[in-house]
Parts: structure tokens; C-alpha cells; sequence
């Protein structure tokens, strides 16, 4: 008898282990089989919430050992892929519009079965998609616009009645992509502007020193390099004229007294 309790008490110690790891196992299980997850991606065409139209493609994502994955729409095989990445391409226009169930079902090396959770979108034409894209991308269009002419006309303005440029005579300069034009009324090279405006082969465009706007050519660099040259030459100082001695000045005036009498 007590042999008999002994041997039903080591069994039920026994169980619980087992059971347990019953459970974990049945629970692992439970885990991989929703480990397949389907993605959506936009190839080309339109993308709104649920609403879909164009050239798409569905991936799924897996356990290592995932071997093959099988896509269909509704009921529809779409395709089977056995190497990663489990992707295959579709295109709306090939089913009819309206709510379609997109769902993935995966293979793993050791038999078992992964189901992805469904998902659910509207297939929508062509028309309807550049409508409802064109009620979005408008008005982001007519915002962006509005803060460029915004930008640009404030830009212009400091530009077109700002100071003139205080860069000293002589002082090097870079010209940019544009080059640079020499002013025809102070003379002094200056760069061209993107937004001066072309007028039959010249540009209508103000001089940054003396801002006075003209017609100009671009001028070639030997031009522009001569136009500073002549700039270092008007930043040097003036030769004085030296003062004449009182003997000099008196036989000027009378050499000039002389000169009336006659």
C-alpha cells in the first residue's frame, strides 16, 4: 500500500513537467503559425488608405526555414515564389474593381502550414485613382506654389531695391554659373543674376554697385579680368601736383601778366 502511494505521488510530480511542456510547445506552435506577414508595396499607380489602383506587389516575411510562400487575391492563385525574397507582382487593372482579400500561405522545410492574416483593399480604376490623387496632390501643389512665389518675389525685392553691393575696388569675386557682365556706367564687372531677364541675346540686369540696370553680355573672363585690373587702378590713390615755391608762382603771374597786355 504505501508502495502504491509512493508510485502515484512520483507520477503526479512527473505529469506537471510534462504537461507543462505540453503547453509551451502548443503555444510555440500557436506563435509560428501567425509568424507570416504580408506586406503591400506601391510600384507604380495610386495609393489612398484602402483604395488602390496600378502595379503593386506582395511580400511576406517568415520564420528561417519558411521554403515557399503562395499569394492569391480572393480565391485567385496570383503566384508561388520558393526563394527569398517571397515577392510577387500584380496589377490591379487584371481584376475587377471593387473589395479584393489579398492573403499569403507559406510552406516551412518541415511541412508546416503559416497563414498570414488577411488583407483587404479596394481596387479602384484608373480615373477614379488620378481624381482622388489630383483632390491631394493639388492643393499641395497650389501651397508649394504660393510659398515659392512668396520666396521669390521677397528675394527679388531685397534684391531689386536692396543696397548696392559695398565689395571693395580690386577685390576678387567669384561669377557663379551665369559668368559675369561689365556695368556700361560704372564700368566694374559684377555677376549675372538667374533672375535678370533675357531680351534678344542680352540680359536685362542691374549692376550690384552702382545698381543701375542695362542690357548686357556676358563677358569672357580675359574681359573680366581686365574690367578688375582697371578697378585696382581707380583704388589707387591720385598723384598729388606739387605745391610751386613763391619764385615760381611770381614768374607765372607775370608770364601771365604779360600774356593780357598783348
Amino acid at each position: 500500500m504505501e508502495r502504491m502511494t509512493r508510485m502515484k505521488e512520483m507520477t503526479r510530480k512527473t505529469s506537471f513537467p510534462v504537461i507543462l511542456l505540453f503547453l509551451i510547445l502548443s503555444t510555440s506552435t500557436v506563435f509560428a503559425q501567425a509568424e507570416l506577414t504580408l506586406y503591400v508595396h506601391r510600384n507604380f499607380g495610386y495609393s489612398g488608405g484602402n483604395q488602390i489602383q496600378g502595379s503593386f506587389s506582395m511580400e511576406a516575411t517568415g520564420p528561417e526555414n519558411l521554403a515557399s510562400v503562395t499569394f492569391k487575391i480572393d480565391d485567385t492563385l496570383v503566384g508561388t515564389v520558393t526563394e527569398r525574397p517571397f515577392k510577387i507582382n500584380f496589377n490591379t487593372d487584371s481584376y475587377s474593381v471593387g473589395f479584393h482579400t489579398l492573403i499569403a500561405v507559406g510552406q516551412t522545410a518541415e511541412g508546416q502550414t503559416l497563414t498570414s492574416a488577411p488583407r483587404q483593399f479596394e481596387f479602384v480604376t484608373a480615373e477614379e485613382g488620378l481624381q482622388a490623387a489630383g483632390r491631394i496632390v493639388l492643393p499641395l501643389l497650389a501651397v508649394v506654389g504660393v510659398v515659392l512665389l512668396l520666396s521669390f518675389g521677397v528675394s527679388l525685392l531685397q534684391t531689386v531695391g536692396g543696397k548696392k553691393s559695398a565689395l571693395p575696388l580690386g577685390a576678387a569675386r567669384k561669377y557663379g554659373l551665369l559668368g559675369g557682365a561689365i556695368c556700361p556706367k560704372c564700368q566694374r564687372p559684377f555677376s549675372l543674376h538667374w533672375w535678370g531677364f533675357n531680351v534678344a541675346g542680352q540680359k536685362f540686369d542691374r549692376c550690384d554697385h552702382c545698381g543701375h540696370w542695362s542690357l548686357v553680355r556676358r563677358a569672357s573672363q580675359e574681359k573680366l579680368q581686365a574690367a578688375e585690373a582697371a578697378e585696382v587702378q581707380l583704388a589707387q590713390p591720385e598723384t598729388p601736383i606739387p605745391e610751386m615755391d613763391p619764385e615760381e608762382k611770381l614768374k607765372r603771374q607775370l608770364d601771365e601778366s604779360r600774356f593780357d597786355e598783348r
